[in-house]
């Protein structure tokens, strides 16, 4: 297994290299090009601008761009935001774990939900649960994110007023930003209110981004469970009289999850995009707010270290992915 990983680890390079290649040439295809940057900045003087053009060869051939690029990314110089004024190894830093913080919980109840339902659903198979778990995976599915983010905030936000507005936690009980010093001060001080503040401010993003994941991956596990169910080994298992919760989550479990796992893998991308909407409409402090910002103002560096490190993830939530499909099931072998 860990040579498997390995092998994985060294082919995941050249493929983050043919995306770095995607994402510049895509950003250069821009109108406009990365020098449409300083038309939206025009507190930076003349002095600035020449100076970045310089150091990123922003007039010379794309090819001597690109090299400059990725040789300075490999270095860890990811170049300073035009707008902020700051690192952008540094902005990512400060907003990657809001994200990480949201969309590992909307993926564990995304999961925690659709995998139970669909399996329900496969067993009782025309049944008043299967009837409901279908209405909802249709109708969560055909809801637009910030439609659905915009509903859900109108009503328990502004109409009911049982949870916040926006941000992840409440200024006036910290008093201090998320992940500040004075924040990790106070929340050492304060741990299970820390904790409960955390939890009320991130119910309506993680449901806005969970719902749609439950749509589908309700429906597959329903698909492959019910493909499972009717195979030859299955009523073998049952003829020989093994009770039905074996014959389910031993035999026909484990073997309908290999497809469910590919999707579940192949979400990551998803939940990513999902999260630039819902984190604008709540104004959560992530990764998806700041792109939204970057794109705004086409501030070109930061977008282009923010896609580096989604694509990074999503290479690595595949590797996670191929490397779960022998805990499932040990007939396959990575040696």
């Amino acid at each position: 297994m860990l040579g498997y990983i390995a092998r994985r680890l060294l082919q995941s390079v050249p493929t983050l290299f043919l995306i770095s290649i995607v994402l510049f040439v895509g950003m250069q295809l821009i109108p406009g090009g990365p020098m449409q940057a300083f038309a939206f900045n025009p507190r930076m003087s003349l002095a600035a601008r020449e100076a970045i053009i310089h150091r990123w060869g922003l007039d010379q051939p794309i090819s001597v761009q690109y090299v400059k690029w990725l040789t300075s990314m490999l270095r860890g110089d990811w170049q300073y935001s035009f707008f902020a004024g700051r690192p952008v190894k540094d902005l990512i830093a400060d907003h990657l774990p809001a994200t990480a913080l949201l969309m590992g919980t909307a993926y564990i109840v995304q999961e925690a939900l659709a995998l139970p339902a669909g399996i329900l659903a496969a067993l009782r198979r025309y049944s008043v649960f299967d009837t409901f778990v279908t209405f909802f995976a249709y109708v969560g599915y055909s809801m637009p994110t910030f439609w659905l983010g915009l509903m859900l905030l109108m009503l328990f936000a502004v109409f009911l007023r049982v949870l916040p507005v926006s941000g992840v936690v409440d200024l006036n009980l910290t008093g201090a930003p998320f992940l500040s010093g004075d924040y990790h001060d106070w929340f050492f001080q304060h741990p299970v209110v820390g904790v409960l503040d955390v939890a009320r401010h991130i119910i309506l993003p993680a449901t806005t981004i969970a719902i749609v994941g439950i749509a589908v991956d309700s429906r597959f596990m329903r698909a492959s469970m019910l493909d499972v169910l009717h195979q030859d080994y299955v009523r073998t298992a049952r003829a020989k009289g093994l009770p039905e919760r074996a014959v389910v989550l031993k035999h026909a479990l484990r073997n309908a999850l290999l497809p469910v796992i590919t999707s579940i893998g192949l979400q990551v991308p998803l939940l990513f995009s999902g999260a630039i909407v819902t984190e604008s409409i709540f104004s959560w402090p992530g990764m998806g707010q700041l792109f939204f910002q970057a794109l705004t103002d086409f501030d070109y560096t930061l977008m282009m270290g923010i896609l580096f490190v989604s694509a990074v993830l999503v290479v690595l939530a595949n590797l996670i992915a191929d490397v779960t499909y022998a805990l499932v099931d040990p007939r396959i072998s990575y040696a």
